[in-house]
């Protein structure tokens, strides 16, 4: 078409050729055709003064500065109360910048007025993942984004009600999780600026992140697909300080817990959530660990609590599964070997009311038969452990709830989790 119209105007004399040309591009335009250019560079400066302006300002400048590329146009798409006062929104801030073939950024912001889009239960906090000491949130490997959340004791506006936290999720092509991580609590922070809910300064971004799962070969190398013969795994979160009560060695019948057990927990060193797992399992042997668990004796246990919002997001991905008290009252007939009890308390701690919530998964390699019935004397059996179990969580010197303050406690009673 362009070249048609240069030919064209070759042959017309130099004085009428400008008004033909534009005679013809206006022809064009009112024929609603668009005569596309592709994008061959030139679009630095511009793409940079839009990163600055996108996403309500709150992006990381200078973490993000050094991916924006010159060879495309950027492409901004963004909604929310922090962009548009006054209108409805269960969104903060819900941003997406893109830079078409070079990668992009989606940013998410909402109060946990709105339920966590990601699930809290404690084997998701266990699953493996990236955790950034300091700083409460996750980057699991099985789930596309990375989520962190955040304390306005002030409070933010909700749809609702107001709420004394909020969520930051991040997604972003090609970037480190050290780098989502640190967009997440810039972005959580200028929140807290922008709002006047909270502190600045106590979101700080962090200056580690670790993988709370490696695996290497017998070398230290990456493990091929297959390799299971020599894998060898680290989990930095094993023998944790703050879980260390369930391994204690039973003096006097005093241990929660009777024979010899490993613990790992979560390296967020959050006052909003804690979690910890002890297993009485031999990895090197493949074996329980001696001496050999009893019938019905616990042979896993977990301690998990969540404060604030937080915990009555996390209390309702149990409420979902009909995993909470007062659900169901289910028959003591067990069908499998992951049969688990569990017993839930409240409290009030030093970021607000506060759930936990601990569990038991009893021995029961040698009961099951198919289905097996447990007598009443089995079933109070399993209710007595899960309960010294709560009462050692709550009372342990070096525990999350002591250095957290919790006080007044209330159980608000046991869950059956077998069919």
């Amino acid at each position: 078409m362009l070249t048609t119209v240069r030919k064209a105007t070759a042959r017309i004399p130099r004085r009428l050729r400008l008004p033909l040309a534009g005679a013809v591009a206006l022809a064009v335009a009112a024929s609603g055709l668009t005569l596309a250019w592709p994008d061959e560079g030139g679009h630095l400066t511009a793409n940079r003064a839009q990163l600055r302006r996108a996403c309500g300002g709150l992006l990381p400048y200078g973490e993000l500065a050094g991916r924006v590329p010159d060879a495309v146009r950027a492409k901004l798409d963004q909604y929310g109360t922090l962009l548009q006062p006054g209108e409805e929104s269960r969104s903060l801030l819900n941003c997406t910048l893109d830079w078409q073939g070079h990668g992009g950024v989606h940013v998410e912001a909402a109060t946990l007025v709105n339920h966590l889009p990601y699930e809290l239960k404690t084997e998701d906090l266990l699953a493996p993942g990236h955790e950034a000491p300091g700083v409460t949130g996750r980057d699991s490997d099985d789930e596309g984004r990375l989520w962190v959340v955040a304390e306005c004791p002030a409070g933010l506006t909700g749809r609702a009600r107001p709420s004394t936290q909020m969520y930051v999720s991040v997604g972003m092509d090609k970037a480190s999780v050290r780098t989502r991580f640190r967009i997440a609590v810039e972005v959580a922070a200028g929140i807290a600026e922008r709002e006047h809910c909270g502190s600045a300064a106590a979101l700080r971004p962090p200056t580690r992140v670790i993988d709370t799962y490696e695996e290497h070969d017998a070398d230290g190398g990456p493990v091929d697909s297959g390799d299971y013969g020599s894998v060898r795994v680290e989990e930095p979160g094993r023998g944790i300080g703050k879980c260390r009560w369930m391994t204690a060695r039973s003096r006097a019948g005093s241990a929660p817990l009777r024979g010899t057990w490993t613990a790992t927990g979560d390296l967020q060193r959050s006052r909003l959530l804690s979690v910890c797992r002890a297993e009485r399992w031999n990895d090197d042997r493949s074996a329980y660990t001696d001496p050999q668990p009893a019938p019905l004796e616990p042979v896993t246990a977990d301690a998990t609590s969540w404060a604030g919002d937080l915990g009555r997001s996390a209390y309702r991905d149990y409420e979902r599964d009909g995993e909470y008290p007062g659900f169901d009252d289910r028959p003591d007939t067990l069908t499998d070997t992951d049969a688990t009890l569990a017993l839930w308390a409240r409290s009030e701690c030093a970021a607000g009311p506060t759930y936990h919530r601990v569990s038991v998964r009893p021995n029961l390699d040698e009961a099951m038969d198919g289905a097996s019935r447990l007598s009443r004397t089995q079933r109070t059996q399993m209710s007595t452990h899960v309960r010294q179990l709560m009462k050692a969580y709550l009372s342990a010197p070096e525990g999350w709830p002591k250095a957290q303050h919790c006080h007044d406690t209330e159980v608000l009673g046991e869950v059956e989790q077998w069919t």
